[in-house]
């Protein structure tokens, strides 16, 4: 299997995807400021990601405007990553929960067909998706993930810096 295996870069989406939750989980408890993050990590246990990731939205406007005064562009650019954090959860969901079969395009690229269905009460009905994914597809998902994760790193490391400020010598 190699780098551009649809199924490795399935796999490997998923487990980054694994990596940004946790980093969330740290933001909200370095937010929280709890003594023991224990008692925070088994909170967010029964959080699904959409709720944690509201959660983490809502704490860190409150911790801005408390702690360091209100910061109104942190504020901003914080939000808008988490709704992109929520399109990628979304977009993970999609991944994890869709069946997949080998598919070769007409230029004989090798990729994989997505097939999920939804239920769509208010139509009653059924609905089924399919989706044509070549490694490129999987690479930009990939892409926007490890961007989204970096960002979201970044936001640690200021949350980091503002709760343990380093003093002048």
């Amino acid at each position: 299997m190699n780098d551009s295996d649809p199924y490795h870069l399935l796999g490997n989406f998923v487990v980054k995807f694994q990596d940004l939750e946790d980093c969330v989980s740290e933001i909200i408890s370095l937010l929280v400021q709890a003594k023991d993050n224990e008692m925070t990590f088994i909170l967010m246990n029964e959080l699904d990601n959409s709720t944690r990731l509201r959660t983490a939205d809502v704490l860190f406007q409150r911790f801005t405007s408390v702690r360091t005064g209100i910061l109104e562009d942190e504020n901003t650019n914080f939000h808008k990553l988490i709704t992109q954090l929520q399109k990628l959860g979304t977009r993970r969901n999609e991944i994890v929960h869709s069946k997949y079969y080998n598919w070769t395009n007409v230029a004989g690229e090798i990729g994989l067909l997505r097939q999920n269905s939804k239920l769509r009460g208010g139509k009653g009905k059924r609905e089924d998706i399919e989706e044509e994914l070549l490694p490129k597809d999987l690479w930009s998902d990939l892409g926007n993930l490890i961007n989204a994760y970096n960002q979201l790193e970044s936001f640690r490391r200021k949350i980091i810096d503002w709760v343990c400020p380093i003093e002048p010598a």
